[in-house]
Order: structure tokens, then C-alpha cells, then sequence
């Protein structure tokens, strides 16, 4: 068996090298493994019977394996050489598509598991057009062969995921793109344009549409027969949860409360015994994602800004609640994955940010501590799943989001007045440029997101007026937008970069009668250009007083080869379906009142 692996290996090592090169550094960091657990099958027809052992073996632990929610291959399907293929006018020759399907399969599906490594790419298109494209999608976001391809098939790619609200054969296939296309998405410059919360919601609404959510109903959703063998029940609740991860993971990443009840959902499976039919490393995201619901459900409705009238413990006795969750959820699984460790402290890092809106607290000091190491082993987790499976390059769109707040985290408590609370100053520094660095290698586009990130984060470091809301030389913790739950610092903290640098002031949220007034008499403020990104990088006091040599040192090291001005804020014509047109702001400024539109 160890045998047929390497021989697996090493057919796969042959064909990627075909695209990167032999000697490409990404085959050598990749460690692509001869274990059972980290082996990633070819798609040629040869190979998937010789593979087949190992799938098994891979899966013996769970009482209804993984497998059991691939999507049945139709028995029309074709087992020949791979056939080319075309949308939109982007041709893509069999060569190609095998070789984005071997990236996928190797980087990308282990973060979603729910697709047959064993099909080729033939079965999947005859499954569902949208379900293979979905697959490409995703495999071009690294794909040197052919860098245009990411760009040119994002607007086609889009139109089809938008066509499967209709209900027809290939629904489940059809939420399986979908999933895929939520957890990595098209790169664009702006949060505003990102679709990862409108993709999962529409998961979700087909899988209540043919009863995903109900897996013993089915038949209730459907007026053909349903299969309700006791593998296709578990395929359904697997699925099912995938949709409720997915969507619960869009919408923390951008700060977005769920209206749908999906925890009562999960609580019924839970009651019901379903939930024991999914894997164990999914189960513990079920979890997760329930804690994770139910504390911002609490916390969305309650105001902050009223806490002189309240009582101080009533937050706090709210918060220790979620903390003993996730302690006693860490107790009973015994063993972690490094990945499902960092899934535990992101969930920990939504918590505890909370603390920073009860500054009167009296175990203010201890929250504060507990925010700051948080926030410091997201990154170093990260970094060292970078390390060990290139996690940075090939990342869920969740993780880059929720490093990115972590990086938020370490700015505002060592650059404002409760940084006298930390001992450890230099730990965080380091974090945060190592962060910084995370952030240039998830980048996967000119000008995409992460790429703006890095450099905002490395530009806000050296300003001397963020967090100095009276221009008093006092940096001030306070976050002032509170209505994106747990990512509202990593809001406040692009607007104090568009404050310095694109001359747009954050208006004050004003009392509600004053709000109302303003509504019906005012009209959406015109945008506001911002200053060039890093305009005059030799500017004087680039370096704040309380950085010592090493860290400058370290600063240089992070901030050398930044992008210039004119690439900064680039045009991509390719990407011209996700990319907003030329405006040297961060992003238009819509609306007076910043807090109801995205980052």
C-alpha cells in the first residue's frame, strides 16, 4: 500500500511540475505526504481503483465516512480522457483542467471535504456545469499556467451560481459549488463587492428548499421519490451542516447577523440523534458555529453604549457564559487538529473582543490580557500551518478575515493608552508584522483585498494620529462602530486609515430622533477622494517613540518592496466584474452613516 502512494506522489509531483516547474519552491514547501491522511489521488482513470484502499482507510473512524457525501456519479458519466470545456468564452483544454483539478484537490478540498477525490473532472461537469467550474474557480486562484483565467471566468462563473436558485436536478451539486465558491472567492478590491455571505445564503435557501434541514422529511420537499436509505440521510445531514458553517463563517467574517434560525435547526438534529452521523472534525465546526450564533444573537441586541446605566456585571456575566462553551467544548475532544485548534481560538477571538467595549470593568486588565494572547496565537497558529501545509496561499476566506481582526486586535491595545497593561509588548509586534507578511502571501490578485490589507496595517503602524480622536497626542481604545459584532474593530479600524489618509471623517452615530431628522432631510454625501496610498513613504516621524532599534529594524524588514501608488490603485480590466473603477479612496463613501454599508 505504501507503494502505490509513493506512486500516487509522485505522478502528482509530475504533473504539477508540468505547470510549476521541478524546482518551484511552492512543490518543495507543499510536503505533499505518503500518509494515508495527506495523499491526494491523480484524475486519471488508472489510478482511482489503486486509491480506492486508502479513501477507505482514511475514513475508517467515522461510523458513516465522509464519502458517504460525495455526490452519486451518474451512471451516464463519462470515464474517458478528459474532455475541454468553455464558458463564457474562456476555452479551457484538458491538459488545464486537470492539472487546476490536481491543485484542488491537493490544497483546496480538505478545508471542504464533501467531493469524491477518486471522480474526474468529466463526472463532475456531467453532475453539475456550475459544481465544475466552481472546482476551477477555486484552482485558479494559484494557477501559474495561465494567470488570466482567474480574471476572465469570474463574471460567467458568477452568472451560473446566480441561474441555480432554480430548483431542478442538480440541486445538491449545485450547493456544493456554491460552498466552494463562498469559502473562496473571486478576488476583488473592495468588501463591498464581496459575495461570500450572498453565495452561502443561497446554499442555504436551496438546501431548506428541497429539506436538507429536515433529513428524514425529504420527501415532504419533493414530489418525486426521494432516496432515504440511511446513507443518503447521512449525506443529507452532512451536507446540511456544511451549508450552516459556510454561512455562519460568511457572515462573522463581515460582521453580518443571521436572521435564520439555523442553531434551533442544529439543536433538533442534535436532539434527534443526525448529528452523529456527520465526522468529527465537522461536528466540532457544528459546535463552533452554535456558540459562535448564540453569543452574537446576545450581543447584537445589547447596548454598549448605554453601560452607565446598567448594570457592569450584566456583559460580563453574558460573556463568561460563551467562555465556559468553548472551555468545556475544548475538554471533551481530546484531540485537535493544528486546524481545528485555530477554529477554536477564531471562536475565542469573537468572544473576548467584546471585552474591549467594558473598559470600567474590574477585571478589565485580565479580559484585556486574555484579548491580546488570543489575538497573538491566531496569527502564530496561522503561521505555522503556513509552514507546515502553505495555509496562507490557499486559505478559506474566513481565516484571512479573521487573522486580519486579529492583527486589529494587536494595533489598537499597543498603540493606545491600555497597552501599560501588557507586559509582553514585543510578542505582539512580532505577531502583527508577522501577520502583515500573511497577508502579502494570501493575496491572490494585484490589488485584491489582503494585498490593501498588508498595507494598510503596515501604513496605520507608523501613523501618529490613528486612535486620536481629539488630536491630543491620547490614542483612545474606544471602538466607535459597534454594529458589525465582533468584526466592528476591524471596521473602526480601516475608517481611522481612510481619516489620516483619504480626508473622509467618520461621522458620529447621532441620538435616534436626530438620526430621523437627518434621514428625511439629507442626501447621500458625494465621494471623497483619498490621498495615494504610502504618498511620501520618507516622510518624517514614520516610526512611532515607543519602537526600540530591533523593532525598527523588524518594521524595515516589513515594510520594504511596497506597492507603489499607481498599483496600489490599479485598474484590472480582467476583473472589472468584482473590481470598482479607479477612486484612490479605500473604498465610495455611500452613505453619511457609514455603519449600514460594508467595509
Amino acid at each position: 500500500k505504501s507503494a502505490i502512494l509513493q506512486r500516487e506522489n509522485d505522478l502528482l509531483r509530475e504533473r504539477l511540475s508540468t505547470v510549476y516547474g521541478a524546482n518551484d519552491p511552492r512543490l518543495q514547501e507543499s510536503g505533499i505526504s505518503t500518509s494515508p491522511s495527506d495523499a491526494v489521488v491523480s484524475h486519471s482513470p488508472t489510478s482511482r481503483h489503486e486509491s480506492q484502499d486508502q479513501s477507505e482507510q482514511r475514513q475508517e473512524d467515522n461510523t458513516l465516512q465522509v464519502a458517504s457525501l460525495h455526490t452519486p456519479i451518474p451512471l451516464g458519466a463519462s470515464l474517458s480522457d478528459t474532455l475541454p470545456r468553455s464558458l463564457g468564452g474562456v476555452n479551457l483544454e484538458p491538459k488545464e483542467i486537470d492539472d487546476i483539478f490536481a491543485l484542488y484537490f491537493l490544497y483546496y478540498a480538505k478545508h471542504l471535504p464533501f467531493l469524491d477525490p477518486q471522480a474526474t473532472p468529466n463526472s463532475f461537469y456531467d453532475q453539475s456545469p456550475l459544481l465544475f467550474w466552481a472546482i476551477i474557480s477555486a484552482g485558479t486562484r494559484r494557477y501559474i499556467g495561465n494567470p488570466t483565467l482567474i480574471g476572465s471566468i469570474a463574471e460567467p462563473v458568477l452568472k451560473l451560481g446566480w441561474s441555480s436558485m432554480h430548483i431542478g436536478g442538480a440541486v445538491i451539486p449545485n450547493i456544493q459549488g456554491l460552498l466552494i465558491l463562498s469559502t473562496w472567492p473571486f478576488p476583488t478590491n473592495s468588501t463591498s463587492k464581496d459575495n461570500t455571505f450572498t453565495l452561502s445564503g443561497m446554499s442555504i435557501n436551496l438546501a431548506l428548499q428541497i429539506g436538507l434541514h429536515v433529513p428524514l422529511q425529504g420527501q415532504d420537499y419533493s414530489r418525486t421519490r426521494v432516496d432515504l436509505s440511511n446513507e443518503n440521510i447521512a449525506r443529507r445531514v452532512q451536507l446540511w451542516s456544511y451549508c450552516v458553517v459556510v454561512h455562519q463563517k460568511a457572515a462573522c467574517a463581515l460582521g453580518y447577523p443571521i436572521t435564520l434560525p439555523l442553531d434551533l435547526f442544529q439543536r433538533k438534529l442534535e436532539l434527534s440523534g443526525h448529528l452523529s452521523l456527520t465526522p468529527r472534525s465537522l461536528n466540532l465546526e457544528i459546535r463552533l458555529a452554535s456558540i459562535v450564533g448564540r453569543m452574537n444573537s446576545v450581543l447584537f441586541e445589547y447596548n454598549f453604549d448605554d453601560l452607565q446605566n446598567k448594570p457592569q456585571a450584566a456583559p460580563s456575566m453574558m460573556l463568561d457564559v460563551f467562555e465556559a462553551q468553548l472551555s468545556e467544548l475544548e475538554r471533551e475532544s481530546s484531540e485537535f487538529s493544528d486546524l481545528e485548534a485555530l477554529y477554536l481560538q477564531i471562536a475565542r477571538l469573537q468572544l473576548r473582543i467584546y471585552y474591549l467595549r467594558c473598559p470600567e470593568d474590574e477585571m478589565f486588565s485580565l479580559n484585556l490580557t486574555k484579548i491580546y494572547t488570543t489575538a497573538i496565537q491566531v496569527i502564530e497558529m496561522t503561521g505555522r500551518l503556513d509552514s507546515e501545509i502553505n495555509l496562507a496561499s490557499f486559505c478559506p476566506h474566513q481565516i484571512y478575515r479573521m487573522s486580519a481582526l486579529a492583527a486589529s486586535v494587536l494595533l489598537r491595545i499597543l498603540k493606545t493608552r491600555i497597552s501599560t497593561y501588557i507586559r509582553d509588548q514585543q510578542a505582539g509586534k512580532v505577531s502583527y508584522f508577522q501577520e502583515i507578511a500573511l497577508l502579502r502571501k494570501m493575496s491572490v490578485h494585484n490589488n485584491d483585498m489582503p494585498g490593501r490589507m498588508a498595507g494598510i496595517f503596515a501604513q496605520l503602524w507608523t501613523s501618529q494620529k490613528a486612535f486620536k480622536p481629539k488630536g491630543d497626542g491620547i490614542a483612545s481604545p474606544e471602538v466607535r462602530i459597534q454594529s458589525r459584532l465582533s468584526m466592528s474593530l476591524l471596521h473602526d479600524t480601516m475608517w481611522w486609515w481612510r481619516e489620516e489618509y483619504g480626508d473622509q471623517p467618520y461621522t458620529r452615530s447621532l441620538k435616534k430622533e436626530q438620526q430621523a431628522n437627518l434621514r428625511e432631510s439629507s442626501a447621500p454625501s458625494n465621494s471623497l477622494p483619498a490621498e495615494s496610498y504610502l504618498e511620501n513613504p520618507n516622510a518624517e516621524n514614520n516610526v512611532p517613540e515607543n519602537v526600540n532599534s530591533n523593532n525598527t529594524q523588524m518594521l524595515d524588514q516589513n515594510l520594504v518592496n511596497q506597492t507603489e501608488t499607481s498599483d496600489f490603485f490599479a485598474v484590472d480590466d480582467t476583473m472589472s466584474f468584482l473590481w470598482d473603477p479607479i477612486d484612490p479612496g479605500f473604498e465610495s463613501m455611500i452613505e453619511l452613516f457609514p455603519d449600514s454599508w460594508p467595509l
